[in-house]
């Protein structure tokens, strides 16, 4: 117990509560985004004590105790929690197809699809899976290049590119040290 004082008194205090941060306790990092992750977790806490009858006193016990937590936790809101909130808000209503979208009894979750990663390495990295088109060569009209052309071009809904792009979200605001 006093090696874990020791460990406590020597954290150093700031003003913000940085993500992967030592805590103090041994292999225990600060969460990069602790109120959304708690908000998750006890929110589907209590759907899976659904299936659990209401007469049953764990059931009851848990129940009581998540509802406690959740209602900490959404009272405790970080300065610049609603702006951030909108603009998160603003990215899904963009393109919805990049994030799963899970229906909770509490309202809904949003995660980013995750990406994959392909090794530059690999062969398959070299090539998309893309049919190669051949094009006739020579002069052509203008008219006669035009289907070419908006072969080429593709229209803007191209899976590739979706692929190709990262789906980044702003970070949450930090708590400090008097939220």
């Amino acid at each position: 117990m006093r090696a874990a004082l020791r460990l406590f008194a020597s954290v150093k205090p700031g003003q913000f509560l940085e993500a992967g941060t030592p805590t103090g306790l041994t292999g225990l990092l600060t969460h990069p985004s602790p109120r959304s992750a708690l908000l998750y977790h006890y929110r589907a806490t209590l759907d899976k004590l659904q299936q659990i009858p209401e007469s049953s006193v764990y059931r009851q016990s848990t129940e009581a105790l998540t509802r406690h937590r959740l209602q900490i936790i959404e009272k405790a809101k970080p300065r610049g929690w609603n702006e951030w909130e909108e603009k998160v808000r603003l990215l899904i209503a963009e393109d919805p197809s990049n994030y799963n979208i899970v229906e909770t009894s509490q309202g809904q979750t949003v995660m980013v699809k995750p990406q994959p990663e392909l090794d530059e390495r690999l062969r398959a990295a070299e090539w998309d899976g893309e049919k190669v088109q051949s094009f006739p060569e020579g002069i052509r009209t203008f008219k006669e290049r035009l289907p070419y052309v908006l072969k080429m071009k593709g229209d803007g809904n191209d899976p590739l590119e979706r692929k190709l792009s990262n789906v980044q979200i702003p970070p949450e605001p930090q708590y400090t040290a008097e939220a």
